[in-house]
């Protein structure tokens, strides 16, 4: 007998020929290869449906472990995209002499980075895995944001927060790949929507985290390094905790690494899996990975749906970095008192994300009443109900700023748009992916790009906004248009099953 243990997975096998006897660990006995695995007349390897390799036959409490430590990968980088609002304008004028709008562009570029970094890491999750494609990144994110720490110019500031946010692109859009390996489809939506907390919740953070720092340190001049700092090493913390604790949830990569061992185990230099028969070519990264999301976005569902997603992304960016503007102008708020609205934005958020969970459970019942295949359409349900919330919140908190009413009525607002923000944003995303399941990866591009634009582009006015038009109609005015905005979903809840399939992209996914 000769044994072959894998350290990670624990399995070895008994040779006797060209069988594998067993897979498993001294604890459990063992199991019979057989078991776990399929080979084909090719010598094709591939995990069987029950297999406990398969990630998606994990245990509940792993998967919700691993969404965690996923979701906070991409709160840290989220985080880092709001660290440099706040105060961090009046700290880069008195040490550079710049203005706001100036100082905002390493808010804008950031995000920039975001909308173009996926279109290169994603490619990397599909050959490397997961693991690698999200923590080298994330690892090179992390020390350009040290590297803007200790800046001691302009331009190197804003070059290297481009640069960072383009790695940070990476745990952004591949976390999600993960809740796809791990998380049934029945299920996934209750876990998008417990993900979605992160996501949202690392941006409305930002400047108020940023502001406490900077308040708690009388030196003026160099205020604004200690939230990069912060930032950087929240990065390498989560970076250090996930490299040890944990593991691929690609199931092809994982694969190939199981046919690798029982290659050098049995010395049968036949066996492989699927993907190692797979080279990924120039032109397949040019014509899947970045012609394929522009050529989906030019489809009017997907470009109209992905609009609607990015508007609210845009109006939840300009929310994060100016509602402390609105509360000064209107209430005399300064420094970290008026970013503290930015609280009543996040639980807006756990509100929402707390009704998608319960419209996921309706969802998920219609799912296996379809036989366990998706219904695309439904997931305008929950979007056709709250919807409204986002343009209500915004009139609210229009028309409710004045300095004679309690400041809990704007604040009332806030939640009610981070509410129906939630409940829109996570409404496109959910259909992008179950609408186009065998192009989801580049529906989700797609949507991630044009939303970044958004969100890099809409601080910028922002201020402007506020101060040229005032706070009530200048929050009315972008509430008029998210107003408009409102008929989509019904639209596409009656239509959007015939008008997908007559997308060239949707075809296969009808249903």
């Amino acid at each position: 007998m000769e044994a072959c243990v894998e350290p990670r997975s624990d399995y070895e096998h008994e040779e006797d020929g060209n069988e594998y006897t067993k897979f498993g660990n001294s604890n459990s006995g063992g199991l019979k290869i057989s078991d776990q695995i399929d080979l084909d007349d090719d010598s094709t390897i591939t995990l069987k449906k029950n297999s406990t390799t398969r990630p998606i036959n994990w245990s509940v409490k792993k998967k919700l472990y691993y969404t965690s430590i996923y979701g906070l990968i991409t709160f840290a980088a989220q985080l880092n995209s709001t660290t440099t609002t706040a105060e961090f304008p009046d700290e880069m004028k008195h040490s550079f002499g710049i203005g706001r709008e100036v100082s905002l562009l390493s808010t804008t570029l950031y995000i920039l980075g975001i909308a173009f970094g996926p279109m290169f890491f994603a490619p990397l999750s599909e050959v490397y895995g997961r693991k690698l494609g999200v923590m080298i990144p994330f690892f090179i994110s992390a020390l350009f944001t040290f590297a803007t720490a200790i800046s001691y110019n302009v331009p190197a500031i804003m070059i290297c927060r481009f640069i960072s946010g383009f790695f940070s692109g990476a745990p952004i859009v591949s976390s999600g790949g993960v809740l796809s390996d791990i998380w049934l489809p029945a299920e996934r939506g209750k876990a998008l929507a417990f993900y979605a907390v992160f996501v949202s919740s690392g941006a409305t953070f930002g400047p108020v985290i940023s502001s406490l720092m900077v308040e708690s340190e009388t030196s003026i001049g160099n205020r604004w390094r200690i939230p990069l700092y912060f930032s950087g090493l929240l990065d390498f913390f989560l970076l250090g905790i996930s490299v040890l604790t944990i593991e691929e949830t690609y199931e092809p990569v994982i694969t190939s690494k199981i046919a690798k061992r029982i290659r050098t185990c049995t010395h049968n230099w036949t066996i492989h899996s699927k993907l190692e028969t797979k080279q990924l070519s120039r032109d397949e990264i040019i014509s899947v990975h970045l012609v394929r999301p522009f050529a989906m976005l030019a489809t009017p569902i997907i470009f109209i749906i992905a609009l609607f997603a990015s508007y609210s992304f845009g109006i939840f960016y300009i929310f994060v970095t100016t509602c402390s503007e609105a509360f000064y102008i209107t209430r005399g708020w300064e420094n970290t008192e008026g970013t503290l609205p930015n609280v009543a934005l996040f639980l807006g958020v756990v509100l929402g994300c707390g009704t998608n969970m319960l419209g996921a459970n309706d969802y998920g019942k219609k799912v296996k009443l379809n036989g366990g295949k998706a219904l695309p359409e439904e997931r305008f349900q929950i979007m056709m109900k709250l919807g409204w919330l986002m343009p209500a919140g915004l009139f609210v908190f229009a028309w409710t700023q004045y300095s004679n009413i309690h400041w809990i009525v704007p604040c009332i607002g806030v939640l009610m748009l981070g509410c129906g923000f939630v409940t829109v944003f996570q409404g496109c995303l959910n259909y992008l992916v179950d609408g186009f399941t065998g192009y989801s990866a580049s529906a989700i591009a797609a949507n991630t790009f044009l939303r970044s634009l958004f969100a890099a582009a809409f601080p910028l006015f922002g201020k402007q906004l506020m101060v040229n038009l005032g706070v009530h109609w200048g929050t009315s005015l972008i509430g008029f248009v998210a107003l408009g905005m409102i008929p989509i979903p019904f639209v596409f809840y009656r239509y959007g099953k015939q008008i997908r399939s007559k997308n060239p992209y949707g075809e296969k996914s009808v249903v």
